[in-house]
């Protein structure tokens, strides 16, 4: 039972790391893009990702240049933790 509810977590915990990754993609390209912050997705999408930016904002800032480096460092976070605590996970739970 108990390893049923780790590989359940595992995967779940995955699948929203996932959605995040994509989500932050869409960020990096709306911010590309220029698109219109009245967008009902746009709004939410940025919604979404601001308040993971914003801390990393305050380390990131004194790097020159006009890239914002804050999603690129939440992807590796989220990779991160991909690969550590979900394999973690799937691992205990014998998948």
């Amino acid at each position: 039972m108990g390893n049923l509810v780790l590989s359940g977590l595992g995967h779940v915990l995955n699948m929203i790391l996932n959605m995040l990754q994509m989500i932050v993609f869409v960020s990096v390209f709306i911010s590309l893009l220029g698109a219109d912050p009245s967008n009902p997705i746009v709004n939410f999408v940025e919604r979404v990702t601001e308040p993971l930016y914003r801390p990393l904002r305050q380390f990131t800032r004194n790097i020159p240049g006009p890239f914002d480096w804050a999603p690129f460092i939440i992807l590796l976070l989220i990779v991160f933790v991909q690969k550590t605590l979900v394999t973690w996970l799937l691992m205990q739970s014998g998948y």
